[in-house]
């Protein structure tokens, strides 16, 4: 299939059925030639599909939300093109005219003039400068926020780097190498790369590799992994811990779970046990040394890897998230040895699934105490934005409990 094609068709059910954007990508990735291609040019149409729309309407007389699924697509493919890749307007025009007449016969004409009218006009069509969602692709709402919490230079370094081409980070599995060797630049599906298949290497971003570290995991102890899938975490703290010791991994999505389960065989780690369950009600008998809580969240620190996140968002998904996350640290809480430790980490840059959830947790929680935090935007270290805590249980609070 001709990329092109496999683009439209993924941006159809990715932005007008919200069907899974990373389940669509990988059934057409094998579909073309050059997966890479396919894959930059969805993440980033989707990624500046607010942008695009008003290009669009710029030089057309029917609203965006008036056009049909095929058309919409293809003109936000068509134009992206031009503004954004420069790519030759004549190639650009004849290559989703002819894939429109292909889909869509009668529309091909509508998307011949509009396509030829942004190539005409496109030096006169600006974005005011106060404007900044529809410059840099964001929900209004999200860059009213960022603006108001971190002010409007950093808010712009924030949208910036979402609005780039990831980079992908391996993180190597040292229960089976020290080294790996990966060609410079390398193309094609990641599986692919050297020592992936004998488990050397894992795909794990910056910021999410310094979480485990944080949590300090020793050989030999009990450790609770809460909402752990797909696993990366999960991995990197058997590695830590020289796989031996018991990991219980948790995730309410049992498909999820078996990412783990595949990530863990391919890594070669036996220490960890996989179960299905909701991290804000499920109980163990026993209790462990350390608990990761790795939050559901809205993601805002992960947005150049998500691209559709920003547009599936409302104001009051934070809230709902916030009261969540709560309800899963203070369930976490209650299974936590004397003197255990208690890690709480999200890719949310948002202060009310952060820094406040650890606040009201402190308030009802009097025998933890919080050893240290941290909040980091994309626009201070040019990585994935996230926070994570560290929390004490006072084995003193038990003892005063215990005496009274």
């Amino acid at each position: 299939m001709e990329v092109r094609q496999a683009a439209l068709n993924c941006l159809v059910k990715i932005l007008e059925h919200n069907n899974s954007y990373d389940e669509t990508l990988e059934l057409y990735a094998g579909k073309v030639d050059n997966p890479s291609d396919l894959t930059n040019t969805v993440a980033s149409t989707v990624k500046f599909k607010l942008a695009l729309d008003y290009f669009i309407e710029q030089v057309s007389t029917r609203k965006i939300k008036k056009l049909s699924p095929v058309v919409r697509n293809l003109l936000r493919l068509g134009i992206f093109e031009l503004e954004y890749l420069k790519r030759p307007d004549y190639a650009v025009v004849n290559s989703y005219v002819d894939l429109c007449r292909k889909l869509d016969k009668n529309s091909a004409s509508f998307v011949n003039a509009i396509l030829r009218n942004f190539i005409r006009k496109r030096a006169e069509i600006s974005i005011k400068d106060e404007d900044l969602h529809i410059k840099y692709s964001h929900p209004k709402w999200l860059v009213d926020k960022w603006v108001k919490n971190y002010g409007i230079e950093s808010a712009i370094k924030i949208m910036e780097y979402n609005n780039r081409p990831p980079k992908i980070h391996l993180r190597i599995n040292t229960l089976k190498t020290d080294k790996i060797d990966i060609p410079e630049n390398p193309q094609g599906n990641i599986k692919n790369l050297p020592g992936y298949k004998e488990g050397y290497w894992v795909v794990q971003g910056e910021s999410s590799a310094m979480v485990a570290p944080i949590l300090d995991p020793q050989p030999g102890e009990k450790i609770l992994d809460l909402c752990a899938a797909p696993g990366a975490k999960t991995t990197h703290i058997a590695s830590l811990m020289g796989d031996k010791g018991e990991i219980t991994a948790v995730d309410i999505s049992p498909k999820r779970l078996e990412r783990i389960k595949e990530n863990c065989e391919r890594l070669g780690i036996k220490s960890v046990k996989i179960v299905a369950g909701d991290a804000a009600e499920i109980r163990f008998k026993q209790e462990f040394d350390r608990i990761l809580v790795d939050a559901p969240c809205s993601n805002t620190g992960v947005f150049g890897k998500r691209p559709d996140a920003r547009w599936n968002r409302k104001p009051e998904d934070i809230t709902n998230l916030a009261d969540l996350q709560l309800k899963i640290l203070n369930n976490a809480a209650t299974m936590l040895k004397s003197g255990g430790v208690l890690v709480y980490s999200t890719c949310s840059i948002e202060p009310e699934e952060d820094q406040e959830v650890i606040q009201k947790f402190l308030e009802t929680n009097e025998n933890f105490k919080l050893e240290f935090s941290r909040l980091i935007l994309q626009s201070e270290c040019d990585i994935d934005g996230f926070f994570i805590a560290k929390l004490l249980q006072s084995q003193k609070a038990f003892a005063k409990a215990d005496k009274e």
